[in-house]
C-alpha cells in the first residue's frame, strides 16, 4: 500500500530552546527516523538499548565540551601565546629626586663650639707607716657611714664621762643605727688600718681620702669582732661596707664611733663636715 503523498509547506522557524529541549528533539528525531518506514518498528525489536547508547554518547560529548579548558582545545594553535599562569612582569623605575634652592637662599656656616680642657688635679701622696706611699685621687662623692644617720647618741665636744676611763671630751660622733647594721666608707680612699685590737676603740678601721684636694682620714670604731670586710692597702669606694656596728672596746652599747682628722691629726666635728658635703 502506497502512502498518500502530501505537499510540503515552508517550515516556520522555531524559537531557540533550552539545552534540555534540544536533547528531547534530538531523541525524538531518531525515533521518527526509525519508525518512518512502514509507520511501525519490527516486532520484537526494542528501541530502549539504542536510545540509551545515543543518550549516553550525547551526554559524554556535552561533558567534554564544557570541561576541557580552552587552552587544550586550541593546542594546535601555531601562534605562541603567553601562559595565563605566568607571573606578570612589573618593572618600577625610580626617578632621582632633586631639590631646587631659590636665588634668595642664604648659606650660613655654623660656628665651631669652643671648649676648654682642664687637667685633672694631681693625687695626694701620703706616707703611712703600715702601708708606705699612698696615692689618693680626688673624689667628689661623700656619703653617710650608716643608713640612718639621724639616729645618734652623742656628738663632738665636751661631755660627762659615760664610763670609767672614758674621756670628758668626745672626739667623734656616735651613731646608733642598731647592732649588726652595715658600716660604710664615707668616700673613695685607701684603707690604712684594719685591726681588732684597737684598745679603747675596739675593732677599728681607718681610711684616708682626698676630698677636694684635702687629705682626710675617717676612723670607724667599736665594730663587731670578725666583721672587718677590708684589708690594709685596699682601695675602697664611697658606700663600700667596712664592717658592722658592735660594742667592742670602751663602749656602753652597740654604736658606731666615727672620728675624723686631717694631716695634723687633730680631730674635728665629723657630723658637721658630712652634713656640709653629703648629697
Amino acid at each position: 500500500m502506497t502512502p498518500p503523498k502530501h505537499g510540503r509547506r515552508a517550515a516556520t522557524p522555531s524559537p531557540v530552546r533550552p539545552t534540555s529541549a534540544r536533547r528531547s528533539d534530538f531523541v525524538a528525531g531518531i525515533m521518527s527516523r526509525l519508525t518512518r518506514t512502514g509507520g511501525s518498528r519490527p516486532a520484537g525489536v526494542s528501541l530502549r538499548p539504542v536510545l540509551s547508547v545515543i543518550a549516553m554518547s550525547f551526554a559524554g560529548a556535552m561533558m567534554v565540551a564544557t570541561s576541557v579548558p580552552a587552552l587544550a582545545i586550541t593546542a594546535t594553535d601555531t601562534v605562541a601565546r603567553a601562559s595565563v599562569y605566568a607571573p606578570a612582569e612589573d618593572t618600577i623605575e625610580l626617578a632621582p629626586q632633586t631639590v631646587e634652592v631659590g636665588s634668595d637662599g642664604i648659606m650660613s656656616t655654623l660656628a665651631a663650639e669652643q671648649y676648654d680642657v682642664a687637667a685633672a688635679p694631681p693625687p695626694i701622696v701620703s706616707q703611712v707607716a703600715s702601708v708606705g706611699s699612698v696615692s689618693l685621687i680626688d673624689t667628689g662623692a661623700v656619703v653617710w657611714p650608716v643608713l640612718t644617720p639621724e639616729k645618734r647618741s652623742g656628738g663632738y665636744g665636751p661631755r660627762s664621762a659615760p664610763c670609767s676611763g672614758c674621756s670628758t671630751f668626745h672626739d667623734g660622733v656616735d651613731f646608733t643605727p642598731g647592732n649588726g647594721t652595715p658600716v660604710m666608707s664615707i668616700a673613695d680612699g685607701v684603707v690604712v688600718l684594719a685591726t681588732e685590737n684597737g684598745g679603747g676603740l675596739g675593732v677599728n678601721v681607718e681610711v684616708q681620702h682626698n676630698v677636694g684636694g684635702e687629705l682626710v682620714t675617717s676612723s670607724y670604731a667599736h665594730m663587731q669582732f670578725g666583721s672587718i670586710a677590708v684589708s690594709v692597702g685596699q682601695q675602697v669606694s664611697a658606700g663600700q661596707q667596712l664592717g658592722v656596728v658592735g660594742t667592742t672596746g670602751q663602749s656602753t652599747g652597740p654604736h658606731l664611733h666615727l672620728e675624723m682628722f686631717g694631716t695634723d691629726g687633730a680631730r674635728f666635728d665629723g657630723f658637721a663636715w658630712l652634713s656640709a658635703r653629703v648629697g
